[in-house]
């Protein structure tokens, strides 16, 4: 009888195991998000041009700064607010987008980056919007940035790319404007 019980018990372990085993095979497939250091793509990118050359650098400098928060560089996203901070400031650009350029210069945390860069896009876009010459380029929005309060981009490519969650939330958002 012991023997019986031991056979039905070892017959049983078997069989649970074995089935246990045919669910871990039919698991989907675990895909991982970027790591910080590989590049995310851009995107398909829009021709556009400025009718001055002030304008281009603008938009060249605060797109490299828009690429830097999407990948997570805070050392990259640094190095480009100090690239549009001159040009910024030969546009015209008012004492609080700069003070804002500077802070994202200075700091190596990448949520401040991404806080300041809300006040500098506000200003981008006032500079560039009546200086496109040909093409255009997108405002974009994300409604769950900053506690669901939103925040606004822009971009050279019609391909979201978020640059307050990069590759935590690297789609998340939507076209709000095309400005042309």
């Amino acid at each position: 009888m012991k023997q019986l019980l031991h056979t039905l018990f070892l017959g049983m372990s078997l069989f649970l195991f074995s089935c246990k085993n045919q669910t871990n095979a039919n698991e989907p497939e675990i895909k991982t998000a970027p790591v910080a250091n590989e590049l995310i793509s851009e995107g398909e990118i829009q021709d556009v041009t400025f009718t001055s050359k002030g304008a281009s650098k603008v938009f060249h400098y605060y797109t490299k700064l828009k690429n830097a928060l999407v990948n997570t560089n805070p050392t990259a996203s640094a190095q480009a607010a100090q690239e549009l901070s001159s040009s910024v400031s030969l546009m015209g650009g008012d004492e609080i987008t700069l003070a804002a350029i500077k802070e994202i210069s200075m700091s190596n945390d990448i949520q401040v980056q991404r806080e300041k860069f809300v006040i500098v896009t506000t200003s981008v876009e006032k500079l560039l919007e009546n200086n496109v010459a040909t093409g255009l380029f997108y405002k974009q929005y994300c409604p769950m940035a900053f506690n669901n309060t939103g925040g606004y981009w822009l971009s050279n490519s019609k391909e979201i790319r978020n640059p307050f969650f990069g590759d935590k939330m690297l789609k998340c958002g939507r076209i709000d404007k095309e400005i042309n």
